[in-house]
């Protein structure tokens, strides 16, 4: 059937698919909140393999350096290199659950009791310092207290219901140990059998893509967001736990009250690009000025330094610069994604980012190309505002020097 004896027939199956589309998309938007609980109901039935295929992703680097340097052993080297691999993350995990959450538990615990009681030491010293002030110690007092009721209201809805909650899940670990098997045993087929899930991947791209001249931009984008993603994770992750034990150790010889509790903090916000030391030294330094004042300044000073021996020395050697993104998109970045995506938002919204700046960067690019203009950020720096378009810089020519023919040498009679 010709197209252009039917164009009826055409302009009817077209409007018929896009009246179809919208008449789909009106749906989706009337059932949004259907939609959304389904997916919860699927991402939370399929939790263990999320954690899995991430768990994978996270250790592949780890495998396959390994498993360089066991050629040698031919095809027991793959085996052997994930088992080893695995076997350093049981005994973290192991660590974890055997010394650190039951400390962990047991310092927020003590926290909660002892709480009502260091608020109260506070604003005796407080009320004591301006009782020879009596407006000014009435407006401070009231500000405190409904602070004090603002902070308790919270505790009592929030931190008491996640501490309950983590004992209950400490005292009947079967279902997180299930699920965290599970999600090994997803992690470790993934492991061993990579290439050829990977090939199957590139199998249903290709199938899907028609066009030939995209395939190449978009697995380059694919290849471009692996590295990103892989070295800003995988690098924050061993940078936080540096941070974290580093200031355990500083806190216990320090003698800092709750040492566990705020470096578990610390290491867990400094995860988060730029604003993660200020999120996690503030709530800590509540926490020690409760106990005690002097303590809490030295804390902020060990923080500041801390952070900066972090910032100029252990995070450029380990993170170097694996997104390439100036201050402003980091900023920008983690503002957009946390709206979006919440805590882990401001995790991966800077690799995210850095994927699609390097997209559109490609995609602005191969367009001047395409037009003939300069792709370098330099060139446009100065450019007039009367329209005309930045030239590329050609290389004066140069010419070649004329050939001088040497001057024959005079014979003089004799």
């Amino acid at each position: 059937m010709e197209p252009k004896k039917y164009p009826y027939l055409r302009l009817g199956v077209t409007l018929f698919v896009s009246l179809a589309a919208a008449i789909t998309f009106v749906f989706l938007l009337l059932r949004i909140d259907d939609i959304k609980n389904f997916w919860d109901t699927v991402t939370t039935g399929l939790r263990p393999v999320i954690v899995g295929v991430a768990l994978a992703y996270l250790l592949y680097h780890s495998c396959a350096a390994l498993e360089k340097r066991m050629t040698r052993l031919g095809r027991g080297a793959r085996p052997l290199s994930v088992a080893l691999v695995m076997l350093i993350v049981v005994s973290i995990i192991a660590m974890f659950f055997a010394s650190v959450l039951p400390q962990l538990i047991q310092s927020i615990r003590s926290l909660v009791t002892n709480l009502p009681g260091m608020v109260q030491t506070q604003l005796d010293r407080l009320s004591a310092q301006l009782e020879g002030q009596t407006e000014v110690a009435e407006q401070v007092m009231q500000w405190v207290e409904s602070i004090e009721n603002q902070l308790m209201d919270w505790i009592r809805s929030n931190m008491l219901s996640t501490v309950s909650v983590l004992s209950r899940s400490v005292l009947t670990l079967s279902g997180v140990v299930l699920d965290l098997l599970i999600s090994m045993i997803v992690a470790i087929y993934l492991l061993l059998d990579r290439e050829r899930y990977v090939a199957q991947l590139r199998k249903l791209f290709f199938a899907a893509s028609r066009k030939s001249r995209w395939n190449g931009a978009i697995l380059d984008a694919f290849h471009q967001a692996n590295n990103i993603f892989s070295g800003f994770i995988s690098g924050k992750l061993i940078d936080s736990l540096i941070v974290g034990v580093v200031c355990f150790i500083c806190l216990t010889v320090m003698r800092m009250p709750y040492a566990l509790l705020v470096s578990v903090i610390v290491g867990v916000t400094n995860i988060i690009p730029m604003f993660g030391p200020f999120i996690g030294a503030i709530p800590s330094a509540f926490l020690i000025l409760l106990v005690s004042p002097g303590k809490c300044l030295a804390f902020l000073i060990f923080i500041v330094i801390l952070q900066q021996i972090d910032g100029n020395v252990i995070g450029p050697r380990i993170l170097g610069n694996s997104t390439g993104l100036s201050a402003f998109y980091v900023i920008a970045s983690m503002l957009l994604f946390n709206q979006l995506l919440g805590f882990m938002g401001m995790v991966i919204g800077v690799p995210l980012f850095a994927t699609l700046y390097y997209v559109v960067k490609r995609a602005a690019e191969f367009s001047l190309r395409q037009m003939d203009m300069p792709v370098e950020t330099e060139a446009y720096a100065a450019v007039p505002y009367n329209g005309q378009q930045p030239q590329k810089e050609t290389a004066p020519e140069v010419k070649p020097k004329a050939s001088v023919k040497p001057r024959a040498k005079s014979r003089t009679r004799k």
